[in-house]
């Protein structure tokens, strides 16, 4: 039998918001406090139990990235104002030099914490939860989304909202409406490879520092004693040739990232580590996503034993906890009304609709296990179009995070959880507009838009903006070549 015909039925509906956003991680936390705050009656569902997305159930760590080379802030608004209530209950210390990967700064934290922190900021914003839903379905008419298909524990229901927010990370709302999109390379559809981060508990970090000290020319770039004692939380990037040799004796699976990286976490002996890897896994398919779950479960094993035997510091470390699910980092991108380039990117390209800046590198973890794409962070500060987020022949659909209109290699620095919080926080702004004002999201006024996110507090490129500048955060990057790293700038002549 190849397929069975359901009855037709009923589909009670539940809600009917002023906005509706899809998914709580980065950008729709953004989108769902920024909607609610704006006075319009916002909804927010998500699968899991609890808000974060990537930040909170995959336990991706660090928050990346908030500021550019030269120490100036350019993510700010609600990400940043997430920042601070983490640094109130001791859940980060805010934003640090970084000495892995060439980050203007990272913001390491509490992923337990973070997610309390996120409940309590969309109740007070006044934002209605449904946890543990998903989106199944959507129906449109003349180019409307009327209706969102949800399941549950309490069954088949449906949500109809004036206006949709599409965070899913997948854009599901976007493709179960027709929406026509890409995934992965042009060539081949390829994408980036999935990891299941994983906390080491027990770390002897006094130790490790010594270790660093002993053994730098294992570490990417050769820190000095100076670089190693002036980190607020340690950022530990190389191995590349030990864990070479212990793939070839089997210790290590030989799908496992080339090098060891590694981020202190606000809780006392306590790392996260992004090392486990594997390729050829659509994050769309729960076949594949089952298999990364089994195979990147085994490896989280592999890497602390590799890491207990190698690096000081680590000998009494246990497992603390791992990702509730793998962190995906690529699978679908919309076709929009405009589509954001890797040119634009690196050349710090600002736009007449700009509602996000974006100052992470092209970070592209390869498809077909070749060398990292790394092309530092903080060296250009570029805008994300409000186009970018307009779904192609809808009027009431916006799609935020990193499902936007963009091509393969941009995606690589759209991608992380800061940038994404900004465009959350711009689409929700956006949608509460074309609510108030009975219009399609096409139609909102963009020079109030953007009045209204500078407001906020959001950065945005050619507006009368006071710089915050941290002289802690200045990128000294002269000696960075990515040779212990395993990673390389294919683009540092075509900027």
């Amino acid at each position: 039998m190849e397929y069975i015909i359901e009855k037709q039925r009923k589909i009670p509906v539940i809600a009917t918001p002023e906005v509706l956003v899809a998914g709580g991680g980065p950008a729709g936390i953004g989108a769902a406090i920024a909607a609610a705050r704006s006075g319009v009656k916002t909804m927010l569902i998500e699968r899991y139990g609890f808000p974060g997305g990537n930040l909170t159930t995959a336990m991706v760590n660090p928050f990346f990235t908030f500021h550019d080379e030269k120490g100036n802030q350019v993510i700010r608004g609600i990400a940043e104002e997430f920042v601070d209530r983490m640094k109130q209950m001791g859940a980060s210390l805010g934003h640090v030099a970084d000495l892995t990967f060439d980050n203007a700064s990272m913001t390491p934290f509490d992923a337990e914490r973070a997610k309390i922190i996120l409940i309590e900021m969309l109740e007070e914003a006044g934002v209605e939860m449904l946890f543990h839903t998903w989106i199944v379905d959507a129906n449109v008419v003349n180019g409307v989304v009327e209706s969102v298909i949800i399941e549950n524990k309490s069954g088949r229901q449906a949500i109809c909202p004036q206006y949709i927010v599409d965070c899913t990370g997948d854009a599901d709302v976007a493709a179960f409406s027709g929406v026509p999109f890409a995934k992965g390379k042009d060539e081949d559809g390829s994408m980036q490879p999935a990891t299941l981060y994983f906390r080491v508990g027990g770390v002897d970090v006094a130790q490790l520092r010594n270790w660093m000290k002993k053994n730098r020319d294992l570490l990417k770039d050769s820190p000095c004693d100076e670089q190693i004692d002036k980190q607020k939380a340690i950022a530990f990037l190389g191995m590349n040739s030990l864990v070479q040799q212990e793939k070839e004796t089997g210790m290590l699976d030989s799908e496992v990232a080339p090098r060891i990286l590694m981020y202190e976490l606000p809780i006392p002996g306590v790392f996260s580590v992004n090392t486990t890897r594997i390729q050829n896994i659509d994050g769309t398919k729960t076949a594949d996503i089952t298999r990364a779950e089994i195979a990147l479960r085994k490896q989280v094993i592999e890497v602390h034993t590799f890491i207990r035997k190698y690096i000081g510091g680590f000998e009494n470390s246990y497992i603390h906890d791992s990702g509730i699910q793998v962190g995906i980092r690529e699978t679908r991108r919309i076709v929009g009304d405009y589509v954001l380039t890797e040119q634009e990117v690196l050349n710090s390209a600002s736009f007449e609709d700009g509602i996000a800046c974006g100052t992470f590198a092209i970070d592209i973890h390869p498809p077909h296990g070749k060398k990292q794409i790394f092309t530092g962070s903080g060296k250009s500060v570029y805008e994300i179009p409000y186009r970018c987020l307009i779904p192609k022949d809808l009027s009431n659909l916006l799609v935020a995070g990193r499902p936007i209109s963009a091509t393969h290699i941009a995606h690589g620095s759209i991608r992380v959880m800061a940038t994404c919080t900004a465009m959350g926080q711009a689409a929700g702004v956006a949608v509460a507009m074309a609510s108030r004002q009975k219009c399609s999201t096409r139609e909102i006024d963009i020079k109030q838009l953007r009045r209204e996110l500078v407001k906020q507090g959001q950065y945005l490129l050619n507006e009368n903006i006071d710089k915050i500048v941290d002289p802690d955060l200045i990128l000294d990057t002269k000696n960075s070549d990515g040779e212990k790293a395993e990673h390389y700038n294919p683009f540092i002549n075509k900027r």
